[in-house]
Order: C-alpha cells, then sequence, then structure tokens
C-alpha cells in the first residue's frame, strides 16, 4: 500500500502517547533475553482446552500465527512470543458497527492519522509490551464481530510497528449452542481507576498468576508491567521520558494492554524476585497527558 501525505491533524493526545512509544524503541538494543525464554520459537497457551487459544509470535515486523482465525463469541486465550530484537505488544480491537477493514487500514497504515483511527476502535486488551524472549497470556471476553491486533509500538527510527506490517484483522463468530469455557479464577483482581492503580496483595510473590484486570475509570486504560533496573525507581521513568538518553531504567515484562471504561480480562504472570512498576501509557483525554504523568503508576516488589 503506497502512502501518501496525510491532510489530517494529529491530536496531541494521540502524539504525546506515541512520544512515549518511541521512547520504547530505546528498549530494543537494551534489552537483556532472559535465559529462562531464550530461544523460544513459539508460545504456549496453559488454558484449558475448553477455551478456544490463538498462539502469536511477533517478529520484527510482523505477527507468525495463522493467517485466518475464526472464534466463537466468548473466551479467548491470547498467548504472545517476542521472538523479534524489539518490545512489541498485540493491542486488540474491535471495529466499531459500519466500520471496514479498509477504512482502518487507511486512517492508520496510509494516513497514519491515529487519532481518527482510534476512534474507529474499541480497546478490548491483549498481551501488553514485552521485551525480546518474553511473553504474555491473556484471556478476553469477546462479542462477535470484526477485530484487529497490533502493536502500537514505535521503533527507533519514529515509525510505529503496525506501519511497517504489526496488523492482523480476524473474526469473532456468534457463540453456538455449545457450553465454553467457564470463567478464569483469579489469584487476585487489579482495579484500574482514572488516578491509579489497586494491586492485589498476591502480586509480590513470585510465582505463577493469574489475575483479573478490569477498568473502572472512564476513558481507556493499561496495566504495562516493568521490571526497574537495579537502584532504579517510578520517579527515573518519568525522567527517562522527559529527556529520553542511556539506557532506560526499566525492561518491558508484560501486562494487559488497553481496555475501554468498564472492559476487563485476565493476565497470567510469574514474575522473578525485583522490583516492578505498572503504568499506563495512553494519554489522559482531558489534558492530553501519559496517564502514568497523573497518578497511573505504582511500584511494588516481589520477593
Amino acid at each position: 500500500m503506497r502512502e501518501r501525505s496525510s491532510k489530517h491533524t494529529q491530536c496531541p493526545c494521540a502524539a504525546l502517547f506515541f512520544l512515549c512509544l518511541i521512547s520504547l524503541g530505546l528498549l530494543a538494543g537494551c534489552a537483556n533475553t532472559p535465559a529462562s525464554n531464550a530461544g523460544a520459537t513459539r508460545p504456549i497457551p496453559t488454558s484449558p482446552s475448553s477455551i478456544p487459544t490463538v498462539a502469536i509470535t511477533a517478529i520484527d515486523y510482523g505477527y507468525i500465527m495463522p493467517e485466518t482465525i475464526t472464534v466463537q463469541a466468548g473466551l479467548v486465550d491470547f498467548a504472545m512470543v517476542d521472538n523479534g530484537t524489539q518490545p512489541h505488544q498485540t493491542q486488540i480491537a474491535r471495529l466499531k458497527p459500519g466500520i471496514t477493514q479498509d477504512k482502518v487500514l487507511d486512517e492508520l497504515v496510509t494516513r497514519r492519522n491515529q487519532a481518527a483511527a482510534f476512534s474507529l476502535l474499541t480497546f478490548v486488551g491483549g498481551p501488553d509490551i514485552v521485551s525480546p524472549g518474553y511473553g504474555q497470556e491473556t484471556i478476553l471476553t469477546l462479542s462477535a464481530g470484526r477485530y484487529v491486533l497490533l502493536c502500537l509500538v514505535v521503533g527507533p527510527d519514529g515509525v510505529p510497528h503496525v506501519n511497517k506490517g504489526m496488523i492482523h484483522f480476524f473474526t469473532v463468530a456468534e457463540a453456538s449452542a455449545q457450553e465454553r469455557g467457564s470463567l478464569p479464577q483469579p489469584d487476585g483482581k487489579v482495579m484500574m481507576t482514572d488516578s491509579g492503580y489497586t494491586l492485589p496483595a498476591i502480586i509480590t510473590q513470585a510465582r505463577a498468576l493469574t489475575l483479573q484486570v478490569t477498568n473502572w475509570g472512564s476513558e481507556p486504560h493499561e496495566m504495562n508491567i516493568v521490571k526497574l533496573a537495579a537502584g532504579k525507581g517510578i520517579q527515573d521513568i518519568a525522567s527517562f521520558f522527559q529527556s529520553p538518553s542511556g539506557p532506560p531504567p526499566f525492561e518491558e515484562t508484560g501486562g494487559m494492554a488497553a481496555l475501554e471504561a468498564s472492559g476487563s480480562g485476565w493476565i497470567k504472570i510469574h514474575l522473578e524476585p525485583g522490583n516492578y512498576a505498572v503504568l499506563s501509557f495512553l494519554p489522559d483525554r482531558r489534558t492530553g497527558k501519559p496517564q502514568f504523568t497523573l497518578g497511573m503508576i505504582t511500584q511494588f516488589t516481589v520477593r
């Protein structure tokens, strides 16, 4: 698809969001591949067989996955592993009624008008940003309709990965009368509001956990989990994005991608001991500032 100059003006909110993600591109040359995941070639979903699974391998720049995905409405397990050299995510969104695939591609890829493209979509979560060698598994409840999964991370060259081919459309069909899998039983619940996160105490345990993540706010939020570098805290994250230079003070380890207000889903994590933070890079609708600068950032320690 040939690119052309956009006649649209990108809103400040989207611009600030992508400035944050551009800085994430600096992680590409600094991320360490964990030994436990080194050489991984495919994700391994862990949900029971009653829940349909979609295995996704993110590379530079695309997704290795079935060309055609058709699942029934209900619970769907998305398991992603990053086998590329840069951080990647699998943001999943539902096309709003009446919106076509061509319309999304025109605004997002051809015109590169992210603000216009996002207005066509409803964000429903998905595996959030992970560094190379890491993986993330999420379980979502999807209604029937047309969906798209995409990587919104921006590389060191300033080009969003979605514009390099990290986009894939799929269909969710109406559910049949056949019984579907039961809802996952979480070990703890994460509440996201417009002012911050409420984390369960169990997240500090270094073991396999299933957490339910719910957006109780009035606008989209994400739960991006990062492992802090030795001696670093959340104040160093803010400083890094204000003036990106040198190695970043954190490493991307996954989480839940953007959920609309009232949206909910489950993530499966197994964090190693260390200091972590959860934060949202999304722009605040009122001010346009990244949400983590307005309180959507919390530090915790895993032992």
